[in-house]
C-alpha cells in the first residue's frame, strides 16, 4: 500500500482521539445513507418503498446507524457519571455501577434495538401515503412486530448476562471477598517489611536484591489472569481483577518491593528465603525471637503493628521465631495459589453455566421471533412441548445433574482448591473444581475424580476452614494404677504442653473411659493442637511429639499397661503338689494384705481441668477459647463511665462473682 499523504492523514485522524476515530466511522456511512434521501428531494420525489418516500427511509436509517453509536457512548459514559454522582451519595450502588461497565455491550444492544423500534412508528409507519396498499401496511406491521421481538430478545439477553453477573458477584462476595482482603493485607505487610529490610549478603539463605534481574511480572499476571478472560464479560470484575485486588496496584515496576514480594510468593523456596531475610533484618543480634517492638516503628500505629505481628504469631505468645515466619510466609504462598486456582476453576464453571443459559436463551429467542411473525402460539407451544417431552428421557438425567452441580458449587460450596477434606473417612486434597465433577488427590498421591452429584449427598469435613483442632488418643493401663499416679501424669503432660505452647493448647485432661472386666483401665486424652490439620506433615510431627512425651511420662511414673512392666524379669515357674485352689486363695489374701486399693479422695480426683465443662471445644462456637483458658477470669467493674478489669479470687464462687458484677452494674445505673 503506497504511503501517500492522504493515508498518513487518515491514520493520524484514526489514532489521534476517539472523537476523530468515531467521526471517520460515522460520517462516511451517513453520507451513503443520505444518497436516497437526496434523490428523493431532487430527481425522484414520488419514489416509495412500502408507500414511504425515500427521504423518510434515509432519516430512519440515519437513526439506526447513529443510534448504535449514541447507545455505545451512553453505555461507556454513564458508569463514570453515576460513579461521581450517585456512587458518592449511595456507596452501596457502586458495585452495580461497575456492572454497567462489564455489561456495556449488552446495554448498548438493548438501547439500540429499543431506539430502532421506537423510531419505526413515527418515521416509517406513520409516513405511509393515504393510498398505501394492504400489502405495504401488512409488511410495515410485520416489521414493527419483528423489531419489538428484537427488543424483547435483547432484553432477555441483558437479563441473562445480568443474572450471571449477579451469581458470580454474590458467590465471590460470600466465598472470596474476606480471603482476598486478608491476603491483600498480608502481602501489603510483607511489602512494608521488605522495603525496610536489609540485604544480608553474608547470609546465604536469605533473599538478596541481586535477584531482581530475574523478576518476570508479566508472567505472574498472565498466570494470575489465565482463564478469567474467557468469561470476563459475564463474570464479576472482582473475578477478573484478582491481581490488582491482591497486589493493591494495577502496574508494578520489576525492581519495586511489591514486585519482589509477589515474585517471591510464587515459589515455596523463595518464600522461605523472604522469611529469613525479614527475620535476619529485624531480629536483634543473637536473638532467637522477634518481638512486636522490633517492627513497630515501620508502621503508622501500634494497632497496625500488632495486627501485622499476629500474622506471624499464630500461637499468640508474644514472640515469633524464624520457623514461625517461614510457616507464615508459606501459608501466604499457599493461600495465593489456592485463590488463583479456585477462582480460575470457578470462573470456568461460571462460563459453562453461561453457555447453558445461552442455549436456553436461544430457544426463548426463537419462540419470541416466531410469535412476532404471527405463528400460532398454541401450535408452537404444543410442538415445542412434544419435542421436549420426547427428548426428556435422553436429557432429563443430564439436566438434573447440571442443576444439582450448580447448587452444590455456587450455593453449598463446601471446599476450594487446595483444601484438605475428609470424605468417608478418607483424606483428600482438592486439586480442581469443575462444573460436573471435582478432582482430588488422595493420601497416595493418586488423582481421584468424583461427580458433584455424588459429593452432594456426602458428609464433607473441610479441614482448612476448621479452627484449632484436636484428636482423642486412647490407651490402656494396669487396673492397679492409682489415681494419684494419674494426677501426676496429668501434671507432667500439662507442663509439657505449656512448654510446647507453640504447638499445643495448654490443656491436658485424663478421661477414664472404661475398665472392662476389671482387667485394665481404658483412658483417653485429647491432643489439642494450636492449628487445624491443613498441613498434614506438621500435624504428624506434633502428634508424634505428644505421643513420645506421653510414653516418657508413663515410664517415669512407672505406669504400665495391663501386662505389667515390660522390662521386668519373668517370674520363676513354680511347681507344687498342694491343691491349686488353696494356693490361689493364699495368693489372693497376700495381695489384699500387701496392697490395698486406694479409696476416694476427700476432694475428688483431679484428672481434668477445673473448667473442663466450660472449656468444651465441641461446644465452642463463639470463639471464646482464649478467654476461657485464662488463668483466672477477669471481672469488669463499671464506674464513672469506664471499664476496669480485676482478677476474681480463685476462691470466689461463680455465683458470688455474678452477684458482685450485677451489683456493680446496678450501682453504675443509679449513678
Amino acid at each position: 500500500m503506497p504511503k501517500s499523504k492522504f493515508l498518513k492523514f487518515y491514520n493520524y485522524l484514526l489514532n489521534v482521539s476517539i472523537v476523530t476515530r468515531w467521526f471517520l466511522f460515522i460520517v462516511p456511512v451517513l453520507a451513503l445513507i443520505w444518497i436516497p434521501g437526496i434523490l428523493s428531494l431532487t430527481v425522484f420525489p414520488k419514489t416509495t418503498i412500502w408507500d414511504v418516500r425515500l427521504l423518510w427511509w434515509s432519516v430512519w436509517l440515519s437513526v439506526v446507524w447513529g443510534g448504535w453509536w449514541v447507545s455505545l457512548a451512553f453505555s461507556l459514559v454513564m458508569p463514570s457519571i453515576l460513579r461521581l454522582t450517585i456512587g458518592i451519595v449511595a456507596v452501596g450502588t457502586r458495585r452495580y455501577i461497575d456492572w454497567m461497565g462489564v455489561l456495556s455491550r449488552y446495554i448498548t444492544l438493548f438501547a439500540w434495538t429499543l431506539t430502532i423500534w421506537i423510531s419505526w412508528g413515527p418515521l416509517i409507519d406513520n409516513k405511509q401515503t393515504d393510498r398505501a396498499s394492504t400489502k405495504s401496511i401488512q409488511a410495515s406491521d410485520t416489521a414493527a412486530r419483528l423489531l419489538f421481538a428484537f427488543v424483547l430478545c435483547s432484553a432477555a439477553l441483558l437479563f441473562e448476562k445480568f443474572s450471571i453477573q449477579w451469581i458470580a458477584a454474590k458467590f465471590h462476595e460470600r466465598s472470596y471477598a474476606e480471603r482476598i482482603a486478608d491476603q491483600k493485607f498480608s502481602v501489603k505487610s510483607l511489602v512494608t517489611l521488605y522495603r525496610n529490610s536489609k540485604d544480608m549478603q553474608e547470609q546465604s539463605d536469605s533473599l538478596h536484591d541481586r535477584q531482581r534481574g530475574s523478576v518476570d511480572i508479566k508472567r505472574f499476571f498472565k498466570k494470575l489472569k489465565q482463564g478469567v478472560r474467557m468469561a470476563a464479560t459475564t463474570t464479576t470484575t472482582a473475578l477478573g481483577n484478582v491481581a490488582s485486588e491482591i497486589a493493591g496496584s494495577s502496574v508494578l515496576q520489576p525492581n519495586s518491593p511489591q514486585a519482589m514480594v509477589k515474585t517471591a510468593l510464587e515459589s515455596a523456596n523463595k518464600s522461605r528465603l523472604l522469611a529469613r531475610r525479614l527475620f535476619y533484618s529485624f531480629a536483634k543480634p543473637d536473638a532467637k525471637y522477634l518481638l512486636v517492638d522490633d517492627i513497630a516503628s515501620y508502621f503508622t500505629s501500634p494497632e497496625e503493628a500488632s495486627h501485622v505481628f499476629s500474622i506471624f504469631d499464630k500461637d499468640m505468645n508474644g514472640d515469633i521465631s524464624r520457623d514461625e515466619i517461614e510457616m507464615a510466609c508459606l501459608d501466604i504462598h499457599r493461600e495465593q495459589l489456592s485463590l488463583e486456582s479456585s477462582m480460575q476453576d470457578l470462573d470456568s464453571a461460571v462460563g459453562r453455566l453461561d453457555n447453558i443459559l445461552m442455549s436456553v436463551y436461544s430457544v426463548v429467542a426463537l419462540i419470541i421471533i416466531a410469535v412476532a411473525l404471527e405463528a400460532q402460539l398454541t401450535t408452537l407451544v404444543t410442538g415445542a412441548g412434544t419435542l421436549i417431552l420426547g427428548l426428556s428421557w435422553l436429557i432429563g438425567g443430564s439436566l438434573q445433574e447440571v442443576l444439582t452441580s450448580i447448587i452444590f458449587l455456587f450455593v453449598k460450596h463446601p471446599f476450594d482448591v487446595g483444601d484438605r477434606v475428609y470424605i468417608n473417612k478418607e483424606n483428600y486434597t482438592v486439586k480442581e473444581i469443575r462444573l460436573l465433577s471435582t478432582v482430588f488427590i488422595d493420601s497416595n498421591n493418586t488423582f481421584v475424580q468424583a461427580p458433584n452429584t455424588v459429593l452432594n449427598t456426602m458428609f464433607i469435613q473441610n479441614i482448612r476452614r476448621s479452627p484449632q483442632m484436636s484428636e482423642t488418643f486412647a490407651f490402656d493401663v494396669s487396673y492397679a494404677t492409682t489415681f494419684e499416679d494419674l494426677e501426676k501424669l496429668r501434671d507432667k503432660m500439662l507442663a509439657f504442653v505449656k512448654a510446647e505452647r507453640r504447638d499445643y493448647q495448654p490443656a491436658f485432661d485424663v478421661v477414664v473411659k472404661d475398665f472392662p472386666d476389671q482387667e485394665r483401665l481404658t483412658l483417653s486424652a485429647d491432643i489439642k493442637y494450636k492449628s487445624n490439620w491443613q498441613q498434614g506433615a506438621l500435624r504428624a510431627i506434633r502428634r508424634n511429639k505428644w505421643i513420645c512425651a506421653l510414653k516418657t511420662a508413663l515410664a517415669e511414673l512407672e505406669i504400665y499397661g495391663p501386662a505389667g512392666n515390660p522390662g521386668a524379669s519373668p517370674p520363676p515357674t513354680r511347681y507344687t503338689k498342694v491343691p491349686y485352689e488353696e494356693i490361689k486363695a493364699q495368693e489372693r489374701q497376700e495381695a489384699e494384705r500387701v496392697s490395698k486399693f486406694p479409696g476416694n479422695s476427700s476432694s475428688g480426683w483431679q484428672l481434668s481441668d477445673k473448667n473442663a465443662v466450660i472449656v468444651d471445644e465441641s461446644s465452642n462456637i463463639f470463639g471464646e477459647t482464649d478467654e476461657l483458658y485464662m488463668t483466672g477470669p477477669m471481672k469488669l467493674e463499671i464506674g464513672s463511665g469506664k471499664l476496669r478489669r480485676r482478677s476474681l479470687s480463685p476462691s470466689m464462687p461463680l455465683s458470688a462473682a455474678a452477684s458482685s458484677l450485677a451489683d456493680d452494674i446496678e450501682l453504675s445505673r443509679r449513678h
